[in-house]
């Protein structure tokens, strides 16, 4: 099969970081693949993909409706001439009119989070809608969650759910659960609201209160990183906090951890959580979106409420047992096998197949 995907462009990301691991998994199993990023950012990963001979497209997008979208790539889909355009995030506005124009007939769509929150507007539900209501794109959900918001938002019967993968051969898994003199917490994540940096934050700074040899290491970078720092220094916790940026390989990091932490206030199907389990990470979550999908509560991580004393006490409660860090640790070292990148690559193609199989 030949199959487009189109993505805005390789920002670091949980649906940039699944499109480059299905593209290496798709190539793995003999299909041809092309990337076109609507914008013409050259970022860490679509250099990394380049480098592994992924082809990509780079266009000239302005911020902001940019309908002359349309038209360049439907120049790229007449040259290619794709089985399935993939689409991810709000390209999916472009890419499906511009494949009903080209003469594809085959486009699904990866809802990468909760429907009402991945679609920015009514304006956005309203073009999805009518492209999923036509035939023209089919909805993918990352976790059953997912899936109950697509229905809901889109009043749509059937949408499968493909979990996201990862490629584990990167992750490097602990070898041991106990503590050194410094107990190492992690975080990765765009700054922005989704990601609850204060509430994080605030839970942190409770925490060297019971256990003050903690550490926070924050990797990720966005509009809010210059606020949390700030927020940080009126805490006064600005010697337990390293802001460390975008890294190129999260998982030296990872792998150096002791507890890592996702108090998101809404999610999809985080990515940053299957490498922390690829890891044999002890994770504390917010059970929001499919992440109760992914970890089971007590046994292989600790699922909380949005909501700073609780993520404190669920850390509280992990650096004083090693027991338990073991346990949830090596549990979702076990369960990440079920969201390998090959595992999902083979239920899209299934996917894929189904739709040209349509007449």
């Amino acid at each position: 099969m030949k199959i487009v995907q189109v993505i805005p462009y390789f920002c670091y990301g949980g649906a940039e970081t699944m499109c480059e691991s299905l593209t290496y998994a798709l190539k793995r199993m003999g299909h041809t693949v092309l990337v076109v990023s609507l914008y013409d950012r050259r970022t860490e990963i679509s250099k990394r993909m380049e480098a592994a001979g992924v082809p990509i497209r780079y266009l000239d997008k302005k911020l902001g409706l940019d309908v002359s979208m349309v038209p360049k790539l439907v120049r790229i889909f007449r040259e290619e001439r794709p089985d399935v355009v993939h689409t991810h995030l709000d390209v999916i506005k472009y890419a499906v009119a511009a494949a009903r124009l080209s003469g594809v007939k085959h486009c699904l769509h990866t809802v990468h989070n909760v429907a009402q929150e991945e679609a920015e507007g009514r304006a956005q539900v309203m073009i999805n809608g009518f492209y999923f209501h036509r035939g023209w794109s089919e909805p993918v959900a990352l976790s059953p969650e997912v899936q109950r918001t697509v229905k809901e938002v889109y009043s749509l019967d059937r949408i499968p759910v493909i979990y996201n993968g990862v490629d584990l051969s990167r992750c490097v898994p602990k070898e041991r659960y106990s503590l050194g003199d410094t107990v190492t917490l992690m975080h990765i994540g765009r700054f922005d609201e989704q990601k609850n940096h204060a509430g994080l934050l605030l839970a942190f700074e409770k925490l060297l209160q019971i256990h003050p040899n903690c550490r926070l290491n924050l990797l990720g970078d966005g509009q809010l990183r210059k606020p949390m720092e700030d927020y940080v220094r009126e805490l006064g916790i600005e010697h337990a906090v390293r802001f460390l940026g975008n890294q190129t390989d999260v998982h030296p990091y990872l792998h150096e951890a002791d507890i890592f932490l996702l108090p998101s206030k809404f999610e999809g199907m985080p990515m940053t959580i299957l490498e922390a389990m690829g890891t044999g990470l002890p994770i504390v979550a917010s059970g929001v979106g499919g992440v109760p999908d992914m970890l089971r509560d007590g046994e292989s991580g600790l699922l909380v409420r949005c909501d700073p004393e609780q993520v404190c006490a669920a850390c509280a409660k992990l650096i004083d047992s090693e027991a338990l860090r073991e346990k949830l640790g090596r549990n979702a070292l076990a369960d990440s096998a079920r969201f390998s990148a090959d595992t999902m690559a083979r239920q899209y193609c299934a996917e894929y197949e189904r739709l040209m199989a349509r007449k």
